[in-house]
């Protein structure tokens, strides 16, 4: 369906911003979470909007608390949107994924 790198990139743009609306939405309607809303529990992105705040008022530690991840978010966006090939992107996406699980678990330790 998408063979060429330049169709892909625009799906996922387009993914991106109609999840950003889909937020902005859920927001205006006083939904924070969908994940949490229906769950009751805390999904592994929730503290993301918090910590991309603190780090643009440039809270590190609080960034941290929030959510560990989003100092791996702008390899994430490049490793998707630049097609970074080799099998060490590979091992630090994984690396990636396993910290964010890790960060989901403790944050659900945390709330029992």
């Amino acid at each position: 369906m998408f063979r060429n790198n330049s169709n892909r990139k625009y799906l996922l743009l387009l993914l991106l911003l109609y999840f950003t609306l889909v937020f902005i939405l859920f927001n205006k309607l006083g939904i924070t979470c969908v994940f949490l809303e229906i769950l009751g529990l805390p999904c592994p992105g929730c503290g993301m909007t918090r910590a991309v705040l603190s780090l643009v008022n440039f809270d590190i530690i609080s960034a941290a608390k929030y959510n560990i991840t989003v100092f791996f978010m702008p390899y994430v966006f490049a490793y998707v949107f630049f097609d970074f090939k080799g099998k060490w992107h590979n091992y630090i996406m994984i690396g990636v994924a396993f910290v964010a699980i890790l960060n989901w678990i403790l944050k659900l330790i945390m709330l029992f």
